[in-house]
């Protein structure tokens, strides 16, 4: 998990980890006794100092002033939420996320994967994996899956490669049913699916896929990009700029939607001079 930039995020947590188990035992306290003195509990304690959850800033600043650590553990609060933030990449719950943008240039993102489909997709990442293993990736996708249909405020918006919609993954018959499920979830009020026509001339995102995460409460907000998961200001803006660009060079909701259910149809007869596209460098 690269939580800041180029920086680990689980190093993140056990370099703060560290930090605590020697000021506390500096003040020879021991995890229950500062538990106490903060209000946690001496598992909460043990899970900061290995690095296992990401500490809440009011368990820093309350362990900085116990432990008199002169402000090291509440300066590490900023840093420690940009990692907890990341951490929700995963998680795209109502609770957590408030939108999720994703720009999907090669196969559909988890959240938009019907079960078939998606078994075939982790079949090609994992083709050693059990199919126990299997079953129980495609249940928790599943599972995630359920949020586009809760009453709920999340927002949902994809850009989606056109030649994602010819890559037939688990077969032709499970690309029918992927197709279908991605016009039923189109015509949800909070879902927006775009399709990048292959024709397209301008195109922002040539170096790969994008996933904005807005959150629901005052934590940063989360793009990942390839293998990278970015919590900084100047470049998640950056990245949230170009998936604007993008939606302006996708056709638009609605023809993509025509596009989706009827997929034989050629984009480049919807594509034209500009009509029908979003609005364009439009912001997530």
């Amino acid at each position: 998990m690269t939580a800041y930039g180029q920086v680990d995020g689980w190093e993140v947590l056990r370099c703060v980890g560290r930090q605590i188990g020697v000021l506390r035992g500096r003040a020879e306290l021991t995890q229950a006794e500062l538990g106490e003195t903060i209000g946690y509990s001496s598992h909460a304690v043990a899970a900061a100092e290995q690095g296992r959850r990401p500490p809440s800033p009011v368990f820093l600043d309350g362990a900085d002033k116990a432990l008199e650590a002169g402000g090291v553990l509440t300066a590490a609060a900023e840093l420690v939420e940009h990692v907890r933030a990341a951490g929700s990449a995963s998680c795209p719950a109502p609770s957590v996320i408030a939108a999720w943008h994703a720009y999907a240039p090669s196969v559909v993102p988890e959240l938009l994967r019907t079960d078939d489909y998606a078994r075939a997709v982790l079949r090609a990442l994992r083709p050693t994996a059990s199919a126990t293993e299997l079953d129980a990736e495609v249940s928790a996708s599943a599972a995630h899956r359920e949020v586009l249909h809760r009453d709920s405020d999340l927002l949902v918006t994809c850009v989606l490669e056109e030649a994602v919609l010819h890559r037939a993954y688990g077969g032709p018959e499970a690309l029918r049913g992927q197709i279908a499920y991605l016009a039923e979830v189109a015509r949800l009020p909070r879902v927006q699916i775009q399709v990048m026509p292959l024709d397209a001339v301008e195109h922002a995102a040539p170096d790969g896929p994008l996933v904005l995460l807005e959150p629901a409460t005052d934590r940063p907000v989360v793009a990942r990009t390839g293998h990278r998961t970015v919590t900084r200001p100047a470049e998640v803006r950056a990245l949230q700029r170009r998936y604007g660009t993008l939606r302006g060079q996708a056709l638009s909701p609605a023809d993509s939607l025509a596009l989706l259910e009827n997929p034989r149809t050629s984009s480049a007869q919807r594509f034209h001079a500009g009509a029908g596209r979003a609005a364009g460098g439009a912001h997530p």
